[in-house]
């Protein structure tokens, strides 16, 4: 995230950070140094790729034969930003994320999930995790929202009877950025200071390739300087007030 005494902006993660920041500072404080906040491709209601990392291992695209998904499971267990963007019940309810042994996971079983695959204070890292909200609709703060969608995106993960945790899943793709799943997207709608809400597709629409592309860059530029090319985001982009 980025703070300076005119805007306040931030990319993935980074955007549930600043939903926090923002809830706990006095809106005379808001009111006196942030203009506006946009948010880029925020995980507002975490992501399912995250229930893999900690299942049997996340590494975001590399080759097995360079990274071992394993060895990163051990390191991706233990850190807290994992748990902090497992999918929440409130918004997944019981959409089943995970299926293995003939069971199903839904957001309610993650205690019943760490259990079966053996992580140690998985339970306890995620009710710390919970602790701090991911979204909060009311953060006293103009926002302006955008993101990628129209990109398979990791929903839902099948493991083998006999290969379960130990081994990759088939992969159950559905909208998204490629990363952040589009139901998490698009809570950036709910927020009641929402200014203008803008979605990118087809080329540079990923979660990390939107960082790359031009309409998005000049977009925030304008807001930022106060520039006249606001409505100039039109590469096969939607705009709703």
């Amino acid at each position: 995230a980025v703070v300076s005494t005119q805007s306040t902006g931030a990319h993935s993660m980074g955007n549930p950070y600043t939903v926090n920041f923002l809830t706990t500072m006095p809106q005379s404080w808001k009111d006196k140094y942030i203009k506006g906040y946009v948010s880029l491709a925020g995980v507002f209601g975490g992501a399912s790729k995250a229930i893999r990392a900690l299942v049997s291992g996340e590494t975001e695209g590399m080759p097995q034969i360079i990274v071992d998904p394993l060895t990163m499971r051990e390191f991706e267990r233990t850190a807290p930003s994992i748990y902090w963007l497992m999918p929440p019940a409130y918004l997944w309810g019981n959409t089943t994320l995970l299926r293995a042994n003939n069971r199903n996971y839904t957001a309610y079983e993650y205690d019943k999930l760490m259990e079966d695959t053996k992580i140690s204070k998985g339970s306890e890292l995620y009710a710390l995790a919970k602790e701090a909200p991911l979204f909060n609709a009311n953060i006293g703060v103009d926002v302006y929202c955008i993101h990628g969608k129209d990109q398979p995106t990791p929903l839902a993960f099948d493991y083998k009877e006999d290969k379960f945790p130990d081994s990759q899943p088939d992969t159950l793709t559905g909208d998204g950025d490629g990363t952040v799943n589009i139901r998490s997207l698009e809570l950036c709608k709910q927020f009641k200071r929402l200014r203008d809400y803008k979605t990118v597709t087809g080329f540079l629409a990923t979660h990390l390739e939107i960082l790359q592309r031009q309409d998005v860059i000049q977009y925030i530029g304008d807001l930022v300087t106060g520039g006249k090319q606001l409505e100039k985001l039109t590469d096969q982009t939607e705009l709703v007030f």
